[in-house]
């Protein structure tokens, strides 16, 4: 495999801080879509429970669609806002995510893959195509109205909510 998985962790949040206000504007940014986007993925993904009962978070793997890396101080932020909710590994080459040892390729510990297409200028609300993948042949495409939220946020990015997916 080659390319590269970027596994951010709370150490390097602060980095990240204060560096986008188009959240605090009521517009969906950059951090706070891809936040939604886990968010609903972490949502729609079902538990993986481990041997001693206990359930584990989603594994989301989030990439670019065009192969561009993901700007890390928003990929902090995300990390950051999504802690509790998922187990969120950006990668910069989608093969990264699939499991080419077990057969039909599924995405590494029973994950999922989200190939994030073109993010548009901050707006109060915008729409996101993603691709998402369980295996490397399984996928379906979304399309998502994200909408910014008016209620204060305690994380570092702005309140955002998928408030529609329709599967293409």
């Amino acid at each position: 495999m080659t390319g590269a998985i970027a596994v951010i962790t709370l150490s390097l949040a602060p980095a990240a801080c204060g560096s986008d206000d188009d959240s605090a504007s009521g517009d969906v940014d950059q951090a706070g879509a891809y936040t939604a986007i886990v968010e609903w993925q972490a949502g729609e993904q079902e538990p993986v429970e481990n041997e001693d009962g206990t359930v584990e978070l989603p594994v989301i793997y989030v990439a670019a669609a065009d192969g561009e890396t993901i700007d890390v101080g928003v990929q902090a932020s995300v990390a950051e806002a999504t802690v509790e909710v998922a187990d969120v590994r950006f990668a910069d080459d989608s093969s990264e995510a699939f499991d080419d040892g077990v057969d039909g390729a599924p995405v590494i510990d029973d994950g999922s893959l989200l190939l994030v297409g073109a993010m548009p200028e901050p707006e109060p609300t915008i729409e996101v195509e993603v691709l998402r993948y369980v295996a490397a042949e399984t996928s379906t495409a979304f399309t998502l109205l994200i909408s910014a939220d008016d209620a204060p946020t305690s994380t570092a990015v702005g309140n955002a909510t998928v408030t529609s997916a329709t599967s293409n």
